[in-house]
């Protein structure tokens, strides 16, 4: 009988431990489950689906502000700059259709000037995109956002948000973002803004039409001298005139 008592006592303490164990690793599984989803998570900053939700945008970086807005051009074809008066105006009104349009954006304060609509489209995937690794329920003044580096901002659905860039946290890769009229502040990873810290010059178009703007520049400065030696060679031409005009007046 105490054998069998003993063995019962042991097969309990056995069954113990089992389950003691069993609950510590279920514990341990949920606490890295749970660190794990809280480091995958990420903070959607905006509520876009597609860049086409922009209406407009802009940003101020090292004192310059640039607001963008945008505008339906006409799509040029092959076939519409080969095309001559003639066919135009064989071609039947059955067969004519709405030319094809794509959206350009230009500089509101000079809007002639010519934008790389690429670097324009990658700062509207940016706005798309824009979402924080972090969120800090406390400010500080060494964020930096009493003196930010970058400011921000979209239209869309005729809301305006601006966000405000502070100090970069060098260690993590990360920036102290802030969106204006709320306490809360944001750490994001440096490459979802930096696409916005680009001056008026390295947003332009460095082609034409013709494909090279610096072959554009030579034209029209070849233009210019050739104009000008003519409008010399003009006025050459003249006075020689009238001095021929005053010896035969002399002569006579």
């Amino acid at each position: 009988m105490k054998a069998k008592r003993n063995l019962m006592i042991g097969l309990v303490v056995l069954l113990v431990v089992l389950a003691v164990g069993v609950l510590a690793d279920q514990t341990i599984s949920d606490r890295d489950a749970a660190v794990s989803a809280s480091e995958d998570t990420s903070i959607a900053l905006t509520s876009l689906t597609a860049s086409s939700e922009i209406e407009s945008f802009g940003y101020t970086w090292q004192g310059d502000t640039l607001n963008f807005e945008q505008r339906q051009e006409i799509v040029e074809t092959e076939s519409d700059s080969s095309e001559t008066a003639d066919d135009s105006a064989s071609t039947s009104a059955s067969q004519e259709s709405e030319p094809e349009t794509e959206t350009v954006w230009y500089l509101a304060d000079d809007p002639e000037y010519k934008l790389d609509q690429s670097s324009v489209n990658s700062m509207l995937t940016a706005f798309v995109n824009l979402e924080a690794s972090r969120q800090l329920t406390e400010t500080s003044e060494e964020y930096g956002l009493e003196e930010p580096t970058l400011t921000f901002w979209m239209t869309a659905n005729g809301e305006t948000t601006t966000w405000i860039c502070g100090a970069t946290n060098d260690v993590t890769g990360t920036v102290y973002l802030q969106k204006q009229g709320e306490d809360t502040v944001y750490l994001v990873d440096t490459n979802k803004v930096t696409v916005f810290e680009k001056s008026r010059m390295d947003l332009g178009d460095t082609s034409d039409s013709t494909g090279d703007i610096a072959s554009s520049e030579t034209a029209s400065s070849e233009a210019t001298t050739s104009e000008a030696a003519s409008s010399e060679a003009v006025s050459s031409e003249a006075a020689t005139s009238e001095s021929s005009s005053g010896e035969a007046a002399s002569e006579g």
